[in-house]
């Protein structure tokens, strides 16, 4: 038996008409180094951020609703990837008739896809390859936002308390490798949540052999979990956003992402590099200079490092957690007050940001965690740790060095 190599990749989504440039020939030149290693490995995975379809329908939703046309699915195929994940939190964008649509044009194209269905038992089904004398078995969960399936409707799969372990300890005995992906986390973190790791790490327990997760728009640290190789975050891969000094100047990580290479050896424990880019301004990809991934590897090796330790994660997440609570804080006495609105679009609207921050769990643990510090007394700044956040957020930008 030959030992298996899977790249793993985060988000593809190229709105701002990105996808025409892609459709026009340019994805070896967009996916700048990651393309050798897609075309060095047994299979390329990517999470498809997007419905592909041809009529917009949006649902209601919070955050915007995207929308990209069915060829990409065959262009995505022959750019090499050859599976695609879609629980996230845009897949059901255009609602139902545009996750047929996706699910329509991706079997079609002849791509493979895991993460959504018609129903949730179908969402929660994982794909499974043989690749050589090895099987494959690739599974896909995500948070509760808008686009995951509820009771057994069509959507997403949720990340909940029962259906991603089952599924994972239910296939354990029939294939030789499981790998899990997962779309979850609070953005623009560096740290995860408690609940992120949690979860990640319980599906490492369950009998997976690899965790991926991705969504939070920022690298995060990888880890070793009784010898499961874990990320709880790639950061982002291809977005069609405008690269201006002003988005950068704000949110430097978002242009930083990295590939997962997973190598699963015969009869022992997986082994997981993370492979660095950043998106350049003509949107295409480019490789991290010396100085860049030095900083890249310090960041790393921080992270892991407040991450191996359950009292300093805490401590860090708790900050992190103060800085997104502010935000509802002060929002939310506005949204309770709409939801009695005598006007129904206001209501409506209310309603929908506050079942947004009550059914998905990054947003539900901030709130929660907030409520903890103030009860307790402790909703004040940890002014030590919050220095400490903004030096990983220095690293961030000296990835960028020339």
């Amino acid at each position: 038996m030959d030992d298996l190599r899977i790249l793993v990749t985060a988000d593809i989504c190229p709105n701002f008409g990105l996808e025409d440039e892609i459709l026009a020939g340019e994805g070896t030149r967009l996916l700048g180094p990651v393309k050798d290693l897609i075309d060095s490995v047994d299979l390329a995975i990517a999470n498809l951020e997007t419905p592909l379809c041809d009529q917009a329908a949006p649902i209601p939703k919070c955050g915007p609703n995207f929308i990209c046309k069915p060829a990409l699915a065959k262009a995505l195929r022959d750019l090499g990837f050859g599976c695609l994940t879609l629980c996230n939190n845009h897949v059901n964008d255009q609602g139902t008739q545009g996750l047929e649509q996706t699910l329509r044009v991706l079997d079609e194209a002849g791509m493979p896809h895991c993460g959504a269905g018609l129903t949730h038992e179908e969402a929660c089904r994982p794909v499974v390859f043989r690749i050589g004398d090895r099987t494959l078995a690739v599974f896909n969960f995500g948070e509760g936002e808008f686009a995951q399936a509820q009771e057994d409707g069509p959507g997403a799969a949720r990340l909940d308390a029962w259906w991603p372990e089952r599924s994972v300890q239910s296939l354990r005995d029939q294939v030789d490798v499981i790998l899990v992906v997962l779309h979850i986390g609070n953005e623009y973190q560096p740290i995860p949540s408690l609940v992120t790791a949690d979860f990640c790490r319980r599906l490492a327990a369950a009998g997976a052999d690899a965790v991926v997760a991705h969504h939070a728009h920022i690298p995060q640290a990888t880890e070793l979990h009784d010898g499961v190789p874990i990320c709880f975050s790639l950061g982002n891969f291809l977005f069609g956003y405008p690269f201006t000094p002003e988005r950068f100047a704000a949110q430097p990580c978002w242009f930083l992402g990295s590939a997962a290479e997973i190598v699963f050896p015969v009869g022992a424990p997986a082994q997981m590099t993370l492979h660095p880019f950043r998106q350049t301004a003509s949107r295409a990809l480019a490789p991290l200079s010396a100085r860049g991934q030095e900083a890249f590897a310090e960041f790393l090796r921080r992270c892991e490092a407040i991450l191996d330790d359950p009292a300093t994660h805490q401590r860090f997440w708790e900050q992190e957690a103060r800085q997104l609570f502010k935000g509802h804080r002060k929002a939310l006495p506005q949204y309770t007050a709409d939801l009695n609105s005598e006007d129904p679009a206001k209501a409506h609207r209310a309603a929908t940001i506050l079942y947004n921050l009550v059914r998905c769990d990054a947003h539900h643990e901030v709130l929660r965690r907030g409520f903890r510090l103030m009860y307790e007394g402790r909703i004040a700044d940890d002014a030590a740790t919050q220095a400490e956040i903004e030096a990983l957020g220095t690293l961030i930008r000296d990835c960028f060095a020339d």
